[in-house]
């Protein structure tokens, strides 16, 4: 087994492999090999792409073996908040074939002892600010999909530290039911990557905005075309002394409605793992949990 860094020419199979380890995780489409080379331009040219969640000194390393790769893990250097003083290590991605094992430890532990010299005492993996654009949905980290990744890093050493849970709401269809207040909306469309419109309906009450819910097509993470029928719901807020009336209830349903209008079929939503209100709330509502995903950390002596 070999452990080499990543150069272009590896593009094509790496792409395949990505693509096979995410069959299973949830939103998660066919990734282009010309989508995946975005993704690694901070690799290949030293220079990163902060929209596309671009680190400094970012490397990769792939484990090959009877010509086939078998382990892949990006990382780079990030930071905490606002301060670059403060070097963080970032795993990105870490995947590696199911059995081999032995390729997923050998490129974790390359991968740390590059970081290590780099001067971080602290590595997060699979952080939600830097996820690839195409790997599931806003807000996701590590999926349970990703199991046997989720156990490779625990093995090593790493914990569990946020997590964000994804609901979805195949072929839905709903009637908005107004809340006791006199609520009235505010639609604002625009144009994003994906083929339908994103959307920002806001709630007034007496001439005041009191709520919001923003929602974007799938298409804004992937060009795939059955990523393009979901809408997902990024951002649900009510204001403090309006909660508890049907407001956020009253103001999802319409928004969902007013989405299916223009062809959504299929919507999504997250939550913090430890957001209960909101959970309750969206699997009571027509949602049904898909994924468990979870951010993990590592600290150094």
């Amino acid at each position: 087994m070999n452990i080499v860094q990543y150069t272009p020419k590896l593009q094509s199979a790496l792409t395949a492999f990505y693509n096979r380890q995410t069959v299973n995780v949830p939103h998660c489409y066919p990734v282009q090999e010309k989508e995946f080379a975005l993704a690694m331009v901070g690799v290949t040219t030293g220079k990163a792409d902060i929209q596309e969640g671009g680190l400094d000194f970012e490397t990769a390393f792939v484990a090959i073996e009877n010509r086939t790769l078998q382990a892949f893990i990006h990382v780079g250097i990030g930071q905490v908040g606002d301060n670059r003083e403060i070097p963080v290590g970032v795993i990105r991605f870490l995947g590696y074939e199911r059995g081999a094992r032995r390729a997923g430890q050998a490129v974790l532990e390359k991968a740390e002892t590059y970081l290590e010299a780099c001067n971080v005492a602290h590595i997060d993996a699979f952080s939600q600010d830097c996820r690839y654009r195409f790997y599931h949905f806003e807000n996701a980290g590590l999926s349970d999909g990703l199991d046997h990744v989720q156990a490779l890093l625990g093995f090593n050493g790493y914990q569990y530290c946020s997590g964000e849970v994804f609901l979805d709401w195949e072929n839905y269809s709903v009637t908005p039911v107004p809340s006791s207040l006199p609520i009235t909306f505010s639609v604002d469309w625009e144009q994003g990557r994906g083929q339908r419109p994103n959307c920002t309906v806001r709630a007034h009450l007496d001439g005041e905005k009191i709520g919001e819910c923003e929602s974007v097509s799938g298409g804004e993470f992937s060009s795939h075309p059955d990523a393009q029928d979901w809408l997902h719901t990024t951002g649900l807020d009510i204001d403090d002394p309006y909660q508890g009336q049907g407001i956020g209830r009253y103001l999802l349903q319409y928004s969902l409605q007013e989405m299916c209008q223009v062809g959504y079929r299929h919507a999504t939503i997250s939550t913090d793992w430890e957001n209960y209100r909101a959970f309750l709330f969206y699997s009571n509502c027509g949602y049904r949990v898909v994924d468990w995903t979870y951010e993990l950390e590592k600290h150094f002596d």
